[in-house]
């Protein structure tokens, strides 16, 4: 009967705390976001709709992010033979630009806000100050979920969500200070009349600032891992020495590709053996000019497939 679960043992105690910790921050955003999106179309608080906007924006991303982890660490991607690195990053892409279009919307909402301020509700924006410091300990604890579980840095997608995350952290500091500002302007009065629709502009800005930011740092992460590039003269050189090192040993070398994806090589050797030689004989070779070429390039991923030569 225990035989009955064979992918169990794919789940190690770090692919589980990945995936919870995914899975709580989206939680504890989905939890903030109904009243964020209330309490600001109620106070006219175009800097709460913006943090609404995004959130819900990371919140679906996250999700899908979340998919694409729980394939990775169940092994329904063993298609992929170099790996899944590639789909990690074009889910990361895929972040960034949608962030960055809405990074860019909020900037030009932000400059029409300060010159056309509209009305706002005092008691709205009070609620909203109270949601924007209950939203500063969500954020918290998200971070410190994400970060217990993806500090080792082995996961892509657990790097850019530790770091998105701390991003809205920050973020969400200036934003409870932009909400404080205007909810105080509002409603103690006597206060200058361009500091409420300054407060809004500013929250709104810095919203936009930073979705363009980090879009930006995703594009430049993501898109040479994206890039397949030639590899270079000096470890082309290296794969040719360590063939030569084992010339005696196959009997014909039937191909040979390399590529950098990133900043890792990758490279796949074909070697021809006669039928008549022993699986071991075949598989010590394989071995011995793998190894050889991961001493002389360090990091590189090395494929060799043996293939039998005619008689």
């Amino acid at each position: 009967m225990n035989d009955l679960t064979p992918a169990a043992p794919m789940l190690d105690t770090a692919a589980r705390r990945r995936e919870r910790s995914i899975l709580i921050a989206c939680l504890l955003d989905c939890s903030i976001l109904v009243p964020y999106a209330v309490v600001g179309v109620l106070a006219n608080s175009l800097t709460m709709v913006a943090e609404t906007l995004r959130g819900s924006l990371m919140v679906a991303l996250e999700l899908v992010l979340l998919v694409v982890l729980r394939r990775i660490h169940r092994g329904r991607t063993t298609e992929y033979d170099y790996g899944v690195g590639k789909l990690e990053q074009f889910a990361n892409l895929a972040i960034g630009v949608v962030t960055g279009a809405c990074g860019v919307w909020l900037l030009f909402s932000a400059v029409t806000r300060w010159w056309s301020p509209p009305e706002q509700a005092g008691l709205g924006l009070v609620f909203a100050t109270v949601l924007a410091i209950a939203n500063l300990g969500l954020n918290g604890a998200a971070l410190r979920s994400l970060w217990l579980a993806g500090k080792d840095g082995t996961s892509a997608i657990m790097t850019v969500q530790i770091r998105s995350r701390v991003v809205k952290l920050f973020s969400s500091v200036l934003v409870a200070v932009a909400i404080g500002v205007n909810a105080a302007a509002e409603v103690l009065g006597g206060a200058p009349a361009w500091l409420s629709p300054l407060a809004e502009a500013v929250g709104t800005g810095f919203v936009g600032l930073v979705m363009v930011q980090l879009a930006v740092s995703l594009w430049r992460e993501s898109v040479p891992h994206l890039l397949d590039r030639s590899l270079d003269e000096a470890r082309q050189t290296s794969i040719n020495r360590a063939l030569a090192s084992h010339f005696m040993d196959y009997d014909a070398l039937l191909g040979v590709k390399s590529r950098i994806a990133g900043k890792q090589a990758q490279v796949d050797i074909a070697l021809g053996f006669a039928p008549e030689r022993s699986i071991g004989d075949i598989q010590r070779v394989a071995d011995a000019v793998s190894a050889n070429i991961r001493d002389l390039i360090p990091g590189a991923v090395v494929t060799v497939t043996p293939v039998a030569t005619p008689a």
